[in-house]
């Protein structure tokens, strides 16, 4: 297998949504319930083009994505990304996730973002392990963070500072 990253595109939204789809049915990775469309995906892409956005190919076809969200909408915090990562269960544990974290943190420094934060189940240890070996620290836990399928979950918060984007 040879993995290839690049800029995520719209046309990448067909497969974008169906690794995301499976991270929603996993019940691992995400609180959303509902599953997202092609078209959503490419419509996401279309509307973000300036904002941290990788896949992850082999020959070609999409087999996982990192992209970083706007933070919140006040002005102070415009540098700051909230990140996901997601990889096609079929190649899980073959590196692939931090191929992508690390392009996707090299992409937010060039695109002058600070900061890249996200939120992890507590429980879900490949993926905090993934951002530690990325040079993430884990800030804290939110207790009860949000229901899942009836069940309380709390999440580890993750950030990394990107020290080149520091004034």
């Amino acid at each position: 297998m040879e993995v290839s990253i690049r800029r995520a595109v719209p046309a990448d939204g067909e497969r974008i949504a169906v690794i995301y789809n499976q991270g929603i049915l996993a019940r691992t990775a995400t609180f959303e319930t509902e599953r997202r469309t092609a078209e959503d995906r490419q419509r996401w892409l279309e509307e973000n083009q300036n904002a941290p956005a990788v896949v992850a190919t082999d020959d070609g076809t999409v087999i996982g994505f990192a992209y970083a969200g706007e933070y919140r909408s006040r002005p102070c915090y415009r540098g700051i990304g909230e990140f996901s990562v997601y990889v096609d269960e079929r190649f899980r544990g073959m590196g692939i996730g931090k191929k992508l974290l690390l392009a996707l943190i090299n992409e937010a420094q060039d695109l002058g973002y600070w900061k890249l934060v996200s939120r992890i189940f507590d429980f879900n240890v490949a993926s905090r392990e993934l951002c530690l070996a990325c040079g993430f620290r884990e800030v804290g836990t939110y207790e009860k963070h949000g229901k899942l399928d009836g069940r309380w979950l709390d999440c580890v918060i993750v950030e990394k500072i990107i020290e080149e984007n520091i004034n």
